[in-house]
């Protein structure tokens, strides 16, 4: 109930007197308090999915009223991955409020897989950009392709990775097993080898920086990495990472998720061109 009320900017009694209400309103006891904290009841779950129901289909009603105006308007329900949130994400958006300022953001930053599977439940999502392959009935749009990477701090600890820590992160299961693949093809098994294990991508990036090891990369992390990096290949192709836009077929129809593709792409072809 605290952290429930630090989110909502109100103090906790506030919050206990609401909910208290809204019980009162609906007849039904809606949370239950354990040695464990506040957990909802049966009737609070059912409330709960009701409430995002509600609130996706006001959202739904504020994009349908748009249509037949000539600003676009109502809200941008986007969940991103963590690394495309770190380094183009705050751009991008930058770009799409300058051209849609009576769009309001509402960004879910989180792993793919976490992203993924709120966009299939519906869970207050309703356009995801998503790195990696991730099978299911989603619409999928390709956003951009990026080599994979050996980092080193220098050029020469290259010819010595034996001798060095692999520096692995936290990933999908996809691009690990690619990885996994890579480390096997050059005889690098992990399993046999020392290694560091970091929980995001800029840590990795960093103490590869620092000399600590080597690691292996998307070419999203080298915007400020001044060491020794190499474009990989896997099983004789070249060694890539796409990230991709996704949503449900109905969804990519909605004037802000079509508006928000259109800045997107504007951008990487403007970025490509620089």
């Amino acid at each position: 109930m605290t952290h429930a009320a630090e989110l909502l900017f109100i103090n906790q009694s506030s919050l206990s007197k609401r909910l208290q209400i809204l019980e009162r309103r609906l007849h039904a006891k809606l949370v239950s308090r354990t040695n464990q904290g506040v957990q909802f009841t049966p009737a609070g779950e059912a409330t709960l999915q009701t409430a995002i129901e509600i609130n996706k289909l006001n959202s739904d009603l504020q994009e349908t009223l748009a249509t037949d105006e000539l600003e676009v308007r109502g809200t941008l329900n986007l969940g991103c991955s963590i690394n495309y949130a770190q380094y183009e994400l705050p751009a991008l958006l930058v770009a799409f409020q300058k051209q849609y300022p009576k769009v309001r953001l509402n960004i879910t930053i989180d792993y793919s897989r976490t992203i993924y599977q709120r966009l299939l439940a519906n869970d207050a999502i309703d356009v995801g950009i998503i790195r990696g392959e991730f099978k299911g009935p989603l619409r999928k749009i390709p956003i951009s392709t990026e080599a994979i990477n050996l980092i080193c701090q220098k050029s020469s600890d290259a010819d010595k990775l034996q001798e060095l820590p692999f520096i692995q992160r936290k990933t999908d299961y996809h691009f690990q097993d690619e990885m996994n693949d890579w480390l096997t093809e050059h005889q690098l098994s992990v399993l046999t080898h020392q290694t560091i294990t970091v929980n995001n991508l800029t840590s990795c990036v960093e103490f590869v920086r620092h000399g600590l090891g080597w690691a292996i990369v998307p070419d999203i992390a080298l915007h400020n990495f001044d060491g020794y990096h190499q474009a990989l290949q896997l099983n004789q192709h070249a060694f890539t990472r796409t990230t991709y836009l996704m949503a449900k077929a109905n969804t990519l129809n909605l004037p802000v998720v079509d508006a928000f593709y259109e800045v997107l792409m504007r951008e990487r072809q403007q970025n490509k061109k620089a």
